[in-house]
């Protein structure tokens, strides 16, 4: 029996420890010591790696202000179609079978009493009795009327229509352009984050080995213990740095994955070829900045209004129209000596008209100069709206330009930059081994060369980032990954031969 409770004791024991590893983080497999992964934190799906175009084309499939811009220029095309069947004739069928009485007496309903839209309008003569026996009544009739000319007034509509899709159209690729450089930008900034986490842990390693020889060196009494204390503070202080750059890199891949229209995915991204800079490409240009996705989308809008003035001049022409009816009527009153149809219920007299009306809205006059008036100073606006985006346009290819020439100078520099601190750190660790110099120095030469390694990084992929400012600035994005792929397929041939 005591056997029994001392086993039962230390089962519960072996229980107890090893609930208390698995709620610490710990768990034992094969003989190593893994980190237990916190669900709560895992993705979804598995993280998948992509490459910038790829996450281009993401973003301008999914994006839903682009689907919104979509569906308007959809709805654009179908005021078109709309427009179009101004030109057909109206034709209206009416077919009406009643019971009534046949009292009449003369009398009439003048056009400015309301009456004249509820009392229905009859016919046939006067009757000599008052009697409150129905009889059988039908209408059946067909009418016709077709505007034949409208000195333009319908070809300006639809020139209003074209004007509206124009604009619509112009909206939907400006729209595409902001998604897609919105997106690169995103992979830039995701670019450089992951090249900073890597500086950051490169500059934590040598602490680390530093640190190493630091406390070597107080072991063995060459160096005061105050030394490896300061040295744990330093490793420290660098391995904050790394946490909070890797931090950063998911932000920016948050972010990415947000400009991609899937913001609930978790994604990577490739970094290469962007980790080096295009330096040996000519610059890009010169190019039409009238050609641009919003200097296109101002002239619309001035087109637009164009548009809506020759509506409004055109509003104020005579109209010519043809009016043709048919009809017949039906009733079993027995007065008229036509015979009736099944009792009235069918027409037993037809008849038919055909001519033509004439109008001419003279007082329309007053109200369309005044609207032409708004029509005109909105496309005034509308132009001085048109010089401004060409200004701003203009200021952007032009910062652009500098930026980029500049970039591309910093970027071939900084290597050089990188090399130096990178020989110095060797020798003030030489002679940090040897006693010639202190920690401070040593720990300064460690951060010069990981800031170093941060700027050079950040520098190559400054270089690209002014080549999509560039780009954006001239409305065109598809020479900007060109560029890519050249740079990309240079990599490789290299890497093959």
């Amino acid at each position: 029996m005591r056997l029994a409770r001392a086993s039962l004791l230390v089962m519960l024991l072996i229980l107890q420890q090893a609930y208390t590893l698995t709620s610490n983080g710990l768990a034992f497999a094969a003989g190593r010591e893994i980190n237990v992964p916190d669900l709560q934190f895992q993705p979804i799906r598995p993280t998948e790696a992509i490459t910038l175009k790829e996450a281009v084309e993401t973003a301008l499939r999914n994006y839903p202000s682009i689907a919104q811009k979509h569906f308007k220029l959809r709805a654009s095309i179908a005021n078109v179609a709309l427009a179009k069947t101004q030109y057909l004739p109206n034709l209206n069928v009416d077919i009406q079978e009643s019971a009534i009485t046949a009292n009449r007496v003369a009398s009439t309903v003048m056009n400015n009493v309301s009456g004249f839209d509820t009392v229905p309008i009859d016919s046939g003569p006067v009757s000599q009795v008052s009697s409150m026996r129905p009889l059988v009544n039908n209408l059946q009739g067909a009418n016709l009327n077709w505007l034949l000319v409208d000195f333009g007034l319908r070809k300006a509509n639809d020139q209003l229509a074209y004007a509206d899709a124009r604009s619509a159209r112009a909206d939907l690729n400006l729209t595409k352009l902001d998604v897609a450089f919105d997106v690169t930008e995103a992979f830039l900034e995701a670019v450089a984050a992951k090249q900073i986490i890597i500086a950051a842990r490169a500059a934590l390693e040598h602490m680390q080995a530093a640190n190493i020889r630091a406390k070597t060196l107080v072991a063995e009494g060459l160096k005061p213990g105050v030394e490896a204390a300061d040295w744990d503070y330093e490793v420290s202080k660098a391995r904050i740095t790394l946490i909070k750059a890797e931090k950063n890199a998911r932000l920016t891949l948050v972010n990415l994955a947000e400009k991609m229209g899937i913001a609930a995915n978790d994604i990577d991204i490739v970094s290469d070829p962007l980790i080096r800079s295009p330096n040996q490409l000519k610059p890009i240009g010169p190019f039409d900045l009238k050609q641009h996705p919003i200097a296109l989308l101002k002239t619309a809008e001035i087109n637009r209004w164009k548009a809506k003035e020759k509506v409004l001049d055109k509003a104020w022409r005579p109209h010519l129209w043809l009016n043709s009816s048919v009809w017949g009527k039906g009733s079993n009153d027995g007065v008229n000596p036509i015979r009736p149809v099944a009792g009235g219920a069918l027409p037993q007299a037809f008849n038919y008209m055909v001519g033509a009306s004439f109008s001419f809205p003279f007082m329309e006059y007053f109200p369309l100069k005044e609207q032409k008036k708004m029509a005109y100073n909105n496309e005034m606006a509308a132009k001085a709206d048109f010089e401004l985006a060409m200004q701003i346009l203009e200021k952007k290819d032009a910062r652009a330009r500098v930026n980029l020439m500049q970039a591309r100078k910093v970027a071939e520099e900084t290597p050089l930059l990188v090399e130096a601190a990178r020989v110095r750190e060797i020798k003030v660790l030489k002679r940090y081994a040897t006693g010639l110099t202190n920690m401070v120095t040593l720990a300064q030469a460690e951060k010069a060369l990981a800031e170093a390694e941060v700027e050079d990084a950040v520098a190559q992929i400054e270089v690209w980032r002014s080549l999509l400012s560039l780009t954006y600035a001239q409305g065109d994005l598809k020479p900007f990954l060109r560029v890519v792929d050249i740079v990309q397929n240079m990599e490789r041939s290299k890497v093959e031969n």
